[in-house]
């Protein structure tokens, strides 16, 4: 997904990319099965740019619970500003420079486009809000089956007289 920045005009203007174009972005990360089309609004301003837009994909995912393979969505945000050529005054670390002598002035927005989409998803991967997930003695899938482990909750030997005395006070002795 390349931006021609030499040819871009001062003011407004748009850029679309392809469902194919988003779903082609291969990674060992990202698993990207399907996608609407990407339209960036890019607004000029001398030498400066904001490229904003988003798309929603559908993408392959892992359930941190139960460790089944499933498919979600999500929207994809994308919001960033950049300047081009060298910057003589003001904080460098507050924006992205583009060199357009560099890379034939062409902005390369896939690993822009990569960037958004892991800053999109969520922290947890689950693949229903409901998953039991796995046995944690078993390791049987806990939404499939039922296993047949015993729910006694194992005492670090260095709090057992703590246990002790807080069951004791339970039952109402002294």
């Amino acid at each position: 997904m390349n931006i021609k920045i030499d040819k871009l005009k001062e003011g407004d203007s748009s850029l679309f990319f392809s469902a194919e174009e988003i779903t082609g972005l291969k990674s060992e990360d990202i698993s990207i099965l399907s996608s609407n089309e990407l339209k960036l609004n890019i607004q000029k301003n001398g030498n400066y740019l904001h490229i904003h837009g988003s798309n929603s994909v559908e993408y392959g995912a892992v359930c941190d619970r139960c460790a089944a393979d499933y498919t979600t969505g999500l929207i994809v945000n994308i919001d960033y500003f950049f300047h081009i050529g060298d910057m003589k005054t003001g904080n460098s670390n507050d924006i992205e420079i583009i060199y357009p002598d560099d890379n034939d002035g062409v902005l390369n927005f896939d690993d822009y486009y990569r960037e958004s989409f892991f800053l999109a998803q969520p922290l947890r991967f689950l693949c229903s809000d409901n998953c039991r997930g796995l046995c944690q003695k078993c390791g049987a899938d806990l939404n499939k089956t039922q296993c047949g482990c015993k729910d006694e909750e194992k005492v670090d030997p260095r709090w057992e007289k703590l246990t002790e005395l807080i069951k004791k006070n339970q039952h109402g002795e002294s």
